[in-house]
């Protein structure tokens, strides 16, 4: 029987269990704990699925019923003037309220999460959505702008702390199959804006309800989750998602990996060492290897005791995590502030398309209807999300294969005796990285041949055709893109590189992009401002200019460019480290050699042998035994 991607990391094969009992339990669902008491992936992985999918459903509410929120912008009673003139840009200062919150709280979050367990973190962040959801609902009640405003502001602290907690987490606990995982969790974002851009279409244009119940039943439906989050169990690392990882001499077990938080080793009774010393690979290695011969073992064993003691002393004089000193980490990275910049290029751009999707749409005439528009337009980004990122994360998965990543950890980081689970040794970030970029520039590339044409078609299915497949080829990119920023920072820092990352998109992307692009729709097609009563203001006009329309469309398109920019540079930026590290070990290895040789000059004995071993790269066994014979 062929195993399932669910399998491999949900079910660890066990030779000793004989083929019935292998089959009654593989029919049988697992508990919802595994023995040591943490939550299994099995269960994890799902709900952090749907807890993406429903926060990025609220995102595209107001979106998918752009007509009826502008209505209500221009008609509510504490609207301010710049509102009430410009709707559009009301719109944009309504998206860029969500971001503001969600800036602050992720800075926030990406710091207290090497600090305190990142369950109640997230858990409290996902309150206080709810509450933020049911105030956007009881803004239409008290037909305010500004409870609207601050409610939108207040959903961004939910996303905030679970988006800098979930992909860590997949990564060091889906073992071979990281990138399908991470693609699984990431294809919540096309998945839920396009669930809620039809939903909150559908609801905003219902003679029942209209869009205040859209936030309502979404506080109605997303309650049994945060009651089965509520529930969530994680022991591994003390329920501490993030601290660095060193390598220690334990007095009994020899080396083991311990993990430091907050610059002290987590401590770990001595039946947990045992243990974790026999199931863990080493998590940092020396470098160069240097393996003695017979009579040298007593001076290797010096310098390893004495590699050892240097890891323990620079884990007890770690500098505590600081938000200066985390800051600092993710801006030092310039393969971090690169990715970040092409991330925000593309950010942009389809927060911008998405919330004005549909009045672009209904300009460009190519439907008569806002309803039957904003479901065609939903559907096209769901389906091209659905198909595009699971993709791009088996791409990456078969590029993380040729490092091996994901080959130390059978059971996918579920284990109590796994500390960390993504498999890469630090001195294969770079070459990944740099295996990675030129796959997402291509696909950058093909998309855009793709979107760029729609400009000219006038016809609704080849414009949602051609569109669906550039975002497709889009969306493939998320999965390749996540993984590069967590691979350009030490292990310890990848929450910190996941929320600069976000906040650069937001904030160079996503926030400024919707409000100019708005400016700009208003300035070269005014007859499609949309007026208090949900169409458009001037509508013969509108139809006369449509090629405003298609003009500010082109900005948007061009503005991806920029993406194809920035990733080409990371790559190159990742290239110069692969350098820079081959020749700091060639320079070790020459004086490694100059010592060996100057001893046998003085008459000393030297009864070692030069090698070179890569951490990665050790001769297994059998080749051992063949280059013996």
């Amino acid at each position: 029987m062929t195993s399932s991607p669910l399998d491999e990391v949900m079910y660890p094969s066990d030779s000793s269990t004989d083929s019935k009992q292998a089959k009654k339990s593989y029919l049988r669902l697992p508990t919802f704990y595994n023995q040591q008491g943490t939550t299994r992936p099995f269960y994890l992985f799902p709900l952090f699925l749907l807890i993406n999918i429903i926060t990025m459903a609220d995102r595209a509410i107001i979106p998918g019923a752009s007509q009826e929120f502008l209505a209500f912008l221009g008609g509510a009673s504490d609207s301010p003037a710049v509102v009430k003139n410009n709707p559009d840009a009301g719109l944009g200062i309504l998206q860029a309220a969500f971001m503001i919150g969600y800036t602050l709280a992720i800075i926030l979050s990406g710091h207290y999460v090497h600090k305190i367990k990142w369950k109640p973190l997230v858990f409290f962040g996902l309150c206080v959505w709810w509450l933020g959801v049911l105030g956007s609902g009881n803004a239409k009640q008290y037909n305010s702008f500004y409870v609207l405003l601050f409610s939108r502001m207040a959903t961004g602290c939910s996303e905030a702390a679970f988006q800098v907690v979930a992909p860590p987490l997949i990564q060091d606990r889906a073992g071979k199959r990281a990138g399908f995982w991470l693609s699984i969790f990431l294809m919540g974002l096309p998945l839920g804006l396009s669930v809620g851009y039809i939903y909150g279409s559908h609801m905003a244009t219902s003679e029942l309800w209209g869009w205040d119940w859209a936030y309502y039943w979404m506080c109605i439906g997303s309650f049994p989750l945060l009651v089965v989050f509520a529930f969530v169990k994680d022991v591994t690392n003390g329920g501490v998602l993030s601290g660095e990882v060193v390598d220690v001499e334990l007095e009994g077990v020899g080396s083991v990996t311990a993990v430091v938080i907050d610059g002290e080793r987590d401590e770990v009774d001595e039946e947990d060492e045992r243990e974790r010393s026999t199931s863990l690979t080493t998590a940092t290695t020396l470098e160069p290897l240097l393996p003695p011969l017979d009579n040298n073992s007593n001076s290797a064993a010096d310098a390893t005791s004495k590699h050892h003691h240097n890891n323990s002393s620079a884990a007890d004089k770690k500098d505590k995590f600081t938000i200066l000193t985390e800051v600092k980490t993710c801006l030092n990275s310039k393969i971090l502030v690169t990715l970040s910049l092409g991330q925000a290029a593309i950010f942009g751009v389809v927060t911008a398309l998405g919330t004005f999707g549909g009045a672009f749409i209904l300009a460009l005439q190519l439907f008569d209807d806002e309803k039957v528009a904003a479901t065609w337009f939903g559907i096209t980004a769901a389906l091209a999300g659905v198909i595009g990122t699971p993709l791009g994360g088996s791409l990456v998965d078969k590029i993380l294969a040729r490092y091996g990543a994901g080959d130390n950890d059978n059971d996918g980081g579920a284990s109590s005796s796994g500390l960390r689970g993504e498999g890469i040794d630090d001195s294969l970030r770079h070459p990944i990285i740099a295996s990675i970029l030129p796959r997402m520039n291509a696909l950058v590339a093909a998309a855009m041949l793709f979107i760029f044409p729609t400009l000219a078609m006038q016809d609704a299915a080849f414009f949602l055709f051609f569109l669906f497949v550039g975002w497709t080829l889009l969306f493939a990119t998320q999965t390749g893109i996540s993984i590069c920023a967590m691979l350009s920072v030490k292990n310890a820092h990848r929450p910190n590189a996941l929320a600069f990352i976000s906040i650069a998109g937001h904030l160079l992307g996503d926030v400024p992009l919707p409000i100019i692009l708005g400016l700009i729709k208003d300035h070269l097609a005014p007859g499609c401002k949309v007026g208090e009563d949900g169409s458009f203001s001037k509508p013969e006009e509108c139809a006369s200019q449509e090629k405003g329309v298609r003009a500010t469309l082109a900005i948007a398109y061009v503005w991806v460019l920029w993406a194809l920019v920035f990733f080409e540079l990371a790559r190159r930026l990742s290239r110069i480290e692969i350098g820079k590290r081959r020749s700091d070990e060639i320079n070790s290895l020459l004086l490694q050699e100059e010592d060996s040789n100057g001893a046998t000059a003085n008459g000393e004995k030297n009864n070692s042998s030069f090698r070179y071993y890569h951490s990665k790269f050790q001769p297994t066994p059998q080749q051992s035994g063949r280059s013996l014979a």
